[in-house]
């Protein structure tokens, strides 16, 4: 099918706009199959107790049933995000204090909420932007407070690929790989089709291969920039796409306070920028 461009008329402001002030509670066992498999997933040792950086986002996701799963398999908007008029869906920053890991067996609340709706002119054209926040108690006590931002934006133009299936990747340089992107999806039981479907991807949504999750390079830069401290705050910004084509260099920055970090594409351009800070 072919997705119609977006009409951003008063009345779909202000739809959207009404979804300000949704709330959704979701409680999580914190099993410890998981982090398992997470673990496999970044080639490290499997956590005995504490969650490593921004492990949580494997935890608090719910199922989505067919009748409510949209074009692109995210639950449709609506619901409980706003019904944007745009196809492509992104996760564009975040703003994450953790004031104590999670417990690995330990049952946590996560406790989110709808705060802003803002429409903004890009290069590609109108783009909604949803700020949703996020807070995480296990015990009793707030561990983990967080401020995501999503952004709609219509097709637009094709994005064009780095390089070629089989071209040499450049020295310093690395490729995500097919398979780190299905056992992402499905550790965060995330269907979005953008991350395994090539046909949608290209045809749909104009990319040339599938799109590396956003979380899951936010999760590497954290995990090669935090030192071990607590409390501390992680904040990224996604700045351009990464395919599974692109290679691109982990950049973790000075050790230090503020610490500032980045992702690199073969290109020289910032993939995805960071900043990690302690008390």
């Amino acid at each position: 099918m072919t997705i119609q461009t977006g009409k951003l008329t008063d009345d779909v402001r202000a739809e959207c706009e009404a979804a300000i002030g949704r709330t959704r509670v979701v409680a999580d066992s914190m099993a410890p199959e998981p982090a398992a498999k997470m673990a496999v997933l970044m080639g490290c040792a499997a956590p005995d107790l504490a969650l490593p950086p921004m492990w949580h986002w494997i935890y608090f996701n719910i199922g989505i049933a067919a009748e409510h799963q949209g074009r692109d398999l995210h639950e449709e908007t609506g619901r409980f995000l706003p019904a944007a008029p745009f196809p492509r869906r992104m996760w564009a920053a975040g703003d994450v204090t953790v004031h104590e890991p999670l417990r690995i067996g330990m049952p946590a609340e996560r406790r989110s909420k709808v705060t802003d709706v803002t429409f903004k002119e890009g290069k590609s054209g109108a783009m909604c932007f949803v700020t949703i926040t996020h807070k995480i108690s296990q015990d009793d006590a707030l561990a983990i407070e967080e401020k995501q931002t999503v952004v709609y934006r219509d097709r637009g133009a094709p994005d064009p690929g780095l390089r070629g299936p089989g071209d040499p990747v450049p020295d310093g340089y690395m490729l995500h790989t097919e398979s780190q992107l299905y056992f992402y999806s499905a550790v965060t039981h995330n269907g979005h089709r953008i991350h395994w479907d090539r046909d949608f991807c290209r045809v749909e949504e104009g990319y040339p291969d599938l799109v590396v999750h956003g979380p899951l390079m936010a999760t590497r830069l954290c995990m090669q920039m935090h030192e071990g401290s607590y409390p501390y705050r992680f904040r990224f910004r996604a700045q351009a796409p990464v395919f599974l084509t692109t290679p691109v260099r982990y950049l973790p920055g000075e050790a230090g306070t503020p610490r500032e970090g980045r992702i690199e594409r073969s290109d020289g351009v910032t993939s995805m920028s960071g900043t990690l800070t302690t008390p």
